[in-house]
């Protein structure tokens, strides 16, 4: 299913917590074909193969932590690189052209129009991780800080990352009286894999307030199009159902259903998010 905007990925790897130690970090070496180059971003977008003893074959972005490993690199190249996997974060350290070839995948597809701050979302009706029809205008007289994970989704500066950053915010709003009317929410990106039942588990693990925090899975179609306006991007492979590949993007959005504002990937942390939904007024009861 080829859907939206830009990519990231959810690959296998442990969970974590705290800051990259690079005498933790693992190695693995990567063989495949790149699909895009994006410089802007520091990633290059490669189908590859196995990699032995981590994860099977799929089709990701990849960080460079040096862009001189694009300098040269087109979509088409094959190549070989170095994985990095550290406690929080995954880089190639490098990256060689070995040949080229007529691509075997299309490129990622080119940017939707999404909304913009101060417009309003489009209304999508999903499903708790109770088992109930949750609507997204229900949120409406709260405000909301919103991402997208799945649960088998374990790279730890992904969707682990997300979920571990709205543990804390969670923590925050609960000993900030000011911020008694914030709600968080998880949409999952696998609602195959992802039932409520599932995601009242994953909520349990990570210490959800069911009544400030909740998950949410629905129709993919639903999920997919509700998402698509806030610019996420989500592709499955068809051969095998735990190759995910995804951006991050989550949103703050005003008690009148808005959106205030959208962070692009991971950078964001909860103390910046905590900010932002400090700033934006309290809906008025």
């Amino acid at each position: 299913m080829r859907l939206w905007w830009v990519l990231l990925v959810a690959i296998l790897a442990p969970s974590a917590c705290g800051g990259s130690r690079n005498a933790d970090a693992r190695q693995y070496e990567l063989k495949g074909q790149i699909l895009a180059v994006w410089p802007e971003r520091s990633e290059v977008v490669i189908k590859h193969e196995d990699i032995k003893g981590f994860m099977p074959g799929m089709t990701m972005p990849f960080k460079v932590k040096d862009l001189a490993l694009l300098e040269g690199k087109q979509p088409g190249d094959l190549v070989t690189a170095t994985l990095v996997i550290g406690e929080v974060n995954a880089h190639l350290s490098t990256l060689t052209k070995t040949g080229r070839a007529a691509p075997e995948a299309p490129p990622p597809p080119p940017a939707a129009d999404i909304r913009q701050p101060g417009e309003a979302l489009t209304d999508a009706t999903l499903v708790n991780e109770d088992g109930k029809p949750t609507s997204i205008s229900s949120l409406r007289g709260h405000r909301v800080a919103m991402t997208f994970i799945y649960t088998r989704c374990p790279l730890p500066e992904f969707c682990p990352l997300m979920d571990k950053h709205f543990a804390q915010v969670q923590k925050t709003i609960a000993a900030t009286p000011s911020l008694a009317d914030v709600r968080l929410v998880s949409v999952t990106l696998d609602p195959a894999f992802d039932t409520p039942r599932v995601l009242k588990a994953h909520a349990r693990r990570q210490g959800a307030d069911p009544a400030r925090w909740s998950f949410l899975t629905g129709d993919p179609k639903d999920v997919n199009q509700f998402g698509s306006q806030l610019g996420m991007y989500v592709e499955h492979n068809p051969t095998g159902s735990r190759d995910i590949t995804h951006n991050l993007r989550t949103a703050v959005i005003d008690g009148n259903g808005r959106l205030v504002t959208i962070h692009n990937g991971n950078s964001w942390t909860p103390a910046e998010l905590v900010a932002e939904l400090t700033s934006t007024p309290a809906p008025a009861h």
